[in-house]
């Protein structure tokens, strides 16, 4: 994984994460990223206390970010890659969300693009053992239909 120059919601540079980190890049505008966040979300709380940190990097500003955590109801941690989106230009994405499951050691162990149930199946998994609980479905049948539209 490149050095990445990612920024607070102030635009004070952030130190890299420590430990294994599944980044998730997104726009506020993307019904894809709308559907994935509550997931995320989801993920980020199987593993609270645990070693998988889940960072969301949004390539928008810090109110528009937050409007959409407040719409969706979640709480995932997040950094910033500002225009002309100098982190997302060095990892060479052109897709959101794309996740990135990095080892403590730097390695980019998994890449998701797009949706995919069964890999955030298996992040879920990953994080509730590594917070030493048993994983919870991170689907379930009364999920209610998402709301992606935008903004």
């Amino acid at each position: 994984m490149p050095s990445l120059r990612l920024r607070d919601e102030r635009g004070a540079p952030l130190p890299p994460p420590e430990g294994e980190t599944l980044y998730v890049f997104f726009k506020t505008t993307c019904p894809t990223c709308a559907l994935t966040w509550p997931y995320l979300d989801r993920i980020r709380r199987a593993g609270d206390g645990g070693s998988l940190r889940v960072l969301g990097v949004s390539q928008d500003a810090p109110a528009t970010t937050a409007a959409f955590g407040q719409r969706l109801g979640t709480r995932v941690e997040t950094a910033y890659d500002a225009e002309p989106w100098p982190a997302s230009d060095a990892l060479g994405l052109s897709t959101v969300p794309t996740l990135l499951r990095v080892g403590a050691d730097g390695i980019v162990a998994e890449t998701v693009e797009g949706f995919d149930r069964a890999r955030l199946e298996g992040f879920a998994r990953r994080a509730a053992e590594s917070a030493g609980r048993p994983p919870a479905p991170l689907f379930r049948p009364d999920d209610p239909a998402p709301a992606v539209k935008p903004g």
